[in-house]
């Protein structure tokens, strides 16, 4: 039997590299672009779509490459995809202070969105969970947790940068604090998983026995079973109703976030009242991201999703329906569980039915499905703006969305993997 080592387990390392890229790709953020909105469309006249267009591009090629880097993830480990998608953002961020045309916003912010979305999300929570099955749930929350909290933490110091030294030195701290926090960190610490250090998940150190058994687990030939196998996973119908209803949650999601600080200022907000809002919405995603990993290791985490899906939609009525501060933070608390407990739920959802052994690709089809979303939503605010100057019957439309996701996700009833996790 393995038996607990008095060492610090390695797996909390893993954690805290995974969180320190988390933290700092807020870089990348809808939420934080959003702040650029207004002084870049201002000294350029760039229009809301165009700028949209940028997010929906990069994530676009971002959702393409998602289902690869998720095999890449089970066969090679995190380490590669988070270290080069961390130098990609901060190289990209670096670009964004110097661009000086439409094209190379484009280019540089592209880059920035496909690294986030098809390299650093694609590795983080997959790396944790394979490290992780007892406290899976507290070790995720962390994770979404350091995302929030760098929201948090970033979005009024880069309206405070934008203030007073201007928005290309604002792009170029972001930069610095990926290549800091995240990119470097990631290179030293990621490993692939505990049984390639003699470890099980949870820090249980293996016999020799173990040993040879956990290799045999990564061997497709093996007769040890970590999970679901992937090829069956594909032809279940659950697992392709809930991406449907990730997709649909998260156009909603990015439909608001990239344009939610340019409508709060059309509503009469003063600008740091607006990005007070953002901090809000993190501070309180980042609390909610711990309570759900926690309550996830006790709750069926299919149902607490289309709980939060259901928040959601909540949210986007309280936004749409009022017009003062405490309304404006009340939808801003409803809506960061809302996006951290999708962010959260989803990882955890795939490694409670489906095992570890196929996590990473599992978690490319379903970021590549979110991704999707993330590029729709953003264009549809736009458009509608736009052409009616106003957000209103978008937000109306995303909260739609999320009631007919919930539905999604409680019809769709997974099968329990075949062995152990």
């Amino acid at each position: 039997m393995g038996s607990s080592s008095n060492k610090i387990y390695y797996g909390w390392l893993i954690v805290a590299a995974s969180s320190g890229i988390g933290f700092a790709n807020a870089a990348t953020a809808i939420g934080i672009l959003t702040i650029f909105v207004t002084p870049m469309s201002q000294e350029f006249g760039w229009t809301r779509t165009q700028l949209a267009g940028a997010t929906s591009l990069g994530a676009i090629l971002g959702a393409a490459l998602a289902p690869f880097s998720g095999r890449i993830v089970d066969r090679l480990g995190s380490r590669v995809l988070l270290t080069i998608g961390g130098l990609t953002v901060a190289l990209s961020c670096s670009y964004l202070a110097l661009s000086q045309t439409l094209i190379g916003f484009y280019v540089a912010f592209t880059f920035a969105r496909i690294a986030d979305q098809g390299l650093i999300k694609i590795g983080t929570a997959p790396a944790v969970g394979k490290w992780f099955d007892r406290f899976r749930g507290r070790a995720t929350g962390i994770i979404f947790f350091s995302e929030s909290a760098g929201m948090t933490v970033m979005a009024p110091i880069v309206q405070l940068v934008i203030m007073n030294a201007g928005w290309r030195n604002a792009w170029l701290m972001l930069g610095g604090g990926m290549l800091v926090f995240g990119a470097i960190p990631c290179a030293w610490l990621i490993r692939r998983q505990p049984e390639d250090m003699g470890l099980s998940p949870d820090g249980i150190r293996l016999s020799n026995n173990e040993k040879a058994d956990s290799i045999g687990a990564i061997n497709p030939t093996s007769s040890v079973d970590y999970g679901t196998p992937f090829h069956k996973i594909l032809k279940s119908r659950s697992f392709w109703l809930i991406i449907v209803s990730l997709f649909l949650v998260s156009s909603g999601m990015s439909g608001i976030g990239l344009h939610l600080v340019p409508h709060l200022i059309q509503q009469g907000l003063e600008p740091m009242k607006a990005v007070s809002t953002i901090s809000i919405m993190s501070l309180t995603g980042a609390s909610g991201a711990l309570v759900l990993g926690f309550l996830a290791e006790r709750l069926s985490p299919r149902y607490m999703l289309s709980g939060v899906y259901l928040l959601g939609a909540v949210s986007i009525m309280v936004l749409t329906n009022t017009d003062s501060l405490a309304g404006t933070y009340a939808f801003a608390m409803l809506h960061g569980i809302t996006g951290s407990g999708v962010n959260l739920l989803t990882p955890l959802l795939w490694a409670n039915h489906y095992g570890r052994n196929s996590l990473g690709s599992i978690f490319g089809i379903s970021r590549a499905a979110q991704v999707a979303g993330f590029a729709v939503g953003p264009l549809i605010s736009g458009i509608v703006y736009d052409n009616t100057n106003s957000y209103h019957a978008a937000f109306l439309y995303f909260a739609c969305l999320a009631v007919v996701s919930t539905f999604l996700i409680l019809i769709a009833r997974p099968a329990k993997p075949t062995g152990q996790t």
